[in-house]
């Protein structure tokens, strides 16, 4: 099968928006079909090429890996100072307003740009079916144009909950000019049940997943250094302060040789919050910020850490529960979870510690250092979390709706 991907964040970039589209468009070809990932351009990098290289491009590619296009955002330059925060506070909200409701989203640019892209897909690589996640509406307004133009149908995938992201008077109203799409994959529960408020397609939750890896569960006990690790976005800056507040109760209980092997890593883009209260507790101990690096490295760091720490935030599923629990070392998360992610880490035997005070961290980083890692390899739930058995789950999706399309096509035939 054929299918076009599309999301606004650039597999390049260093950031989660790009993970789950790319690794989900390898993970589909390795099943055996075609993906084309469309994306807007990579930041500070010109793409536009022409329709007629473009169908030199999809006809050359060997669709063993997924096919990139990038799109060069076109106009609208009032959209553009919104996205860099140039326009004051009351003429942004009025732009914002205006564009959803004429446009149905406020990357109408990247939209724009698209278009010189959509029959050469349609024509030269003739697609089955087009998935396309939000959040972004105009990765839905791409999809639904495409749709058109190919005379197939849409897949809609929810990343971020329709509910925090679309403003309160617009909700009802977008949902409605997005009902063409047949079905709706979401990133969680969590998300199901909110998108579910104001879309009536049935829902299917296929979690972004892991990389499956064959190394052997590590001995802490034979680490030069008491690793702890922090990742992810911080969202929340007295959060932060209260979970380092525990780590420091925690390591003031160590002996003195255990203090000086203790060191907090923190991969992400908050480096300067983590700086800033770890200067507050007098960096009591090593600190190595290493911001956002390739998921294989961040995956040694969390096998090597006696626990792997995260702040969490209500107004969504955190996917890094999933990378962490991956690891096969305690998780600890600040503020305490929501039932999803501790159903998840149940069934998986993972030590998930959902932490409401300080003195909860402390007591599971001392249990943690004790805690014998997990074989992940061996883990049977885990494993249908990696990205290739998502990737099926995700296949079966497509599947269905192809068929039940079939099965609707016949019928008008018969008649």
């Amino acid at each position: 099968m054929r299918f076009v991907f599309i999301n606004h964040c650039h597999p390049d970039t260093k950031h989660i928006c790009a993970t789950r589209m790319r690794e989900f468009s390898y993970a589909i070809t390795k099943l055996g079909h075609e993906v084309i990932l469309l994306t807007e351009v990579f930041p500070g990098k010109a793409a536009e090429i022409s329709p007629e290289e473009t169908r030199k491009k999809i006809k050359s590619h060997n669709f063993k890996s997924p096919l990139y296009l990038s799109i060069q955002p076109k106009g609208h330059p009032l959209i553009k100072r919104l996205r860099k925060k140039q326009l004051p506070w009351g003429i942004r909200q009025v732009v914002v307003i205006c564009y959803f409701l004429y446009y149905k989203g406020v990357f109408t640019d990247w939209r724009k740009g698209s278009q010189i892209y959509l029959h050469p897909i349609a024509d030269t690589f003739k697609p089955d079916l087009i998935w396309a996640t939000f959040l972004n509406t105009d990765a839905w307004n791409i999809a639904k144009d495409l749709s058109k133009i190919a005379k197939i149908s849409w897949v809609g995938d929810i990343k971020d909950p329709w509910g925090i992201y679309i403003p309160r008077p617009l909700r009802t109203f977008l949902a409605k000019h997005f009902d063409t799409c047949l079905a709706l994959s979401t990133f969680s529960k969590f998300n199901s049940n909110d998108v579910t408020k104001w879309f009536k397609a049935p829902t299917t939750t296929i979690y972004s997943g892991y990389s499956e890896c064959n190394s052997k569960p590590v001995n802490i006990a034979n680490l030069h250094k008491i690793n702890i690790s922090l990742t992810g976005g911080i969202y929340n800056y007295n959060a932060l302060k209260e979970l380092i507040w525990g780590v420091k109760i925690w390591f003031d209980r160590l002996t003195e040789i255990e203090k000086s092997k203790v060191q907090l890593t923190y991969a992400g883009h908050d480096a300067e919050a983590v700086k800033k209260v770890m200067h507050q507790f007098n960096n009591f101990c090593h600190i190595n910020l290493i911001g956002f690096i390739p998921l294989e490295k961040l995956k040694e760091i969390h096998e090597n850490s006696i626990a792997n720490l995260y702040i969490k935030i209500y107004t969504t599923f955190h996917h890094k529960t999933i990378e962490l629990l991956s690891a096969g070392r305690p998780v600890i998360c600040y503020p305490s979870e929501i039932e999803e992610a501790i159903n998840i880490a149940n069934r998986s035997n993972v030590d998930l510690h959902s932490c409401n005070k300080a003195e909860d961290v402390a007591q599971a980083l001392s249990k943690s250092l004790n805690t014998s890692s997990i074989n992940v390899s061996n883990n049977e739930f885990l494993q249908k979390l990696t990205w290739h058995n998502q990737s099926i789950k995700l296949e079966a999706l497509f599947k269905k709706i192809l068929d039940l399309e079939k099965i609707h096509k016949n019928r008008r035939i018969d008649i």
